[in-house]
């Protein structure tokens, strides 16, 4: 019986078989599919009953023979195996932003849980090739978002991707979305295999490549309209003029969805791209309380993440700082171990031995309290 009746435990094998065939792009796939029953349509591929039109007249006895060898019994295996599922438009496992947008996903891979369709979402990403402060930067953006209860979707790349998914992961808050671009037993790059496990598990990890796809170039661009779909706002925070995260940033305008980007010095190429956006008139994200307000969850001065300064319960009085600025225990803390001079953001997050979103906030608080400082990637008293 069809994933869409809800009556079976299969994990949508007839979508995985068809995602597999040759030459099959989403926009094949969609004309392939609709809504219809994965499992009729291939039928109709295996028996040679399907359409000419909808992929070509070369590719219709291509897919009848590759359908006519396909092994199910070791997709549905593959699929087990994974714990991974396989949907489509006819399945209401199907996430809504994928049937309803401008270019919709006919068939869709996940591992972990359906994504909350009503969590408001932001997709937060950059170059691969970051600089230490974009990293720490994206770090703050995702443990922030995450502890308000907003959904951080990026692509898993490295750089600022992975860093975002990192802190939002970290602050143990709102499930993340991770949309990678090749199959969900592919992971690239190498060396976030973690980052995929981890997504996975406290979240949800999704990808359009059929079961063993290699990351293929024009999957990325694919994979970038998605996480447009997803995103209620997309913040790019360090990214040159052209490349994956400006495309995704157009696909972000075609869709209607809010843009924002991380202001960086002049003296920063990675920054040439954000800079650019804000010349253009995106708004700036300089802050979590930044992407709040535009998400219209917080007002402009509010704290990013109510109750997550790090200060400890009871009456304790918090320490006062010269001019008069309330502290808490963490706070203080991380302007002592400041005492010795400039440092990196992950290396005071680490010496503080603190949890990370809770020392991110501190920093932040700091920040806007005028008592610290940033020197490029580096941060000091101010």
């Amino acid at each position: 019986m069809d994933d869409a009746t809800g009556a079976s435990p299969e994990r949508g094998v007839h979508a995985a078989a068809l995602a597999s065939l040759p030459r099959a792009t989403p926009r094949r796939l969609e004309r392939l599919l609709g809504r219809q029953d994965p499992a009729r349509v291939w039928k109709k591929v295996q028996t040679g009953q399907m359409a000419k039109w909808v992929a070509g007249e070369d590719l219709h006895d291509i897919w009848r023979d590759h359908a006519r060898g396909a092994d199910l019994d070791a997709i549905a295996a593959r699929l087990e195996s994974l714990d991974a599922w396989a949907t489509t438009p006819a399945s209401r496992r199907h996430p809504l932003a994928f049937i309803h947008d401008l270019d919709p996903a006919p068939i869709l891979f996940r591992r972990g849980r359906v994504p909350d369709p009503t969590a408001p979402a932001v997709a937060i990403v950059g170059t691969r090739r970051c600089t230490p402060t974009g990293r720490s930067v994206a770090m703050e953006l995702g443990a922030g978002l995450s502890g308000a209860g907003v959904t951080v979707v990026s692509g898993l790349a490295l750089g600022i991707d992975g860093a975002a998914h990192r802190g939002a992961l970290a602050a143990d808050g709102a499930p993340v979305v991770g949309v990678v671009g090749s199959g969900l037993d592919v992971v690239y790059p190498r060396g976030n295999r973690d980052l995929w496990e981890a997504v996975s598990a406290a979240g949800t990890l999704l990808s359009e490549a059929p079961l063993g796809a290699e990351p293929e170039g024009w999957r990325f661009p694919a994979r970038n309209r998605l996480l447009a779909a997803l995103a209620d706002v997309v913040v790019v925070v360090e990214s040159k003029r052209a490349g994956g995260s400006m495309h995704t940033v157009e696909e972000a305008i075609r869709r209607a969805v809010t843009v924002m980007a991380v202001p960086g010095s002049v003296r920063n190429p990675a920054a040439e791209g954000t800079n650019l956006l804000l010349s253009e008139g995106c708004p700036p994200a300089c802050s979590t309380d930044d992407v709040l307000v535009a998400l219209g969850l917080a007002t402009a001065g509010t704290s990013a993440v109510a109750g997550s300064s790090g200060a400890a319960d009871g009456p304790a009085e918090p320490a006062r700082h010269a001019g008069g600025a309330s502290l808490d225990p963490l706070q203080q803390r991380l302007l002592e171990l400041l005492d010795d001079g400039p440092v990196s953001l992950d290396m005071l997050v680490l010496r503080a031995a603190a949890p990370v979103p809770e020392a991110l906030v501190a920093a932040e608080g700091l920040e806007r309290l005028g008592l610290l400082a940033r020197d490029g990637a580096r941060v000091m008293r101010a």
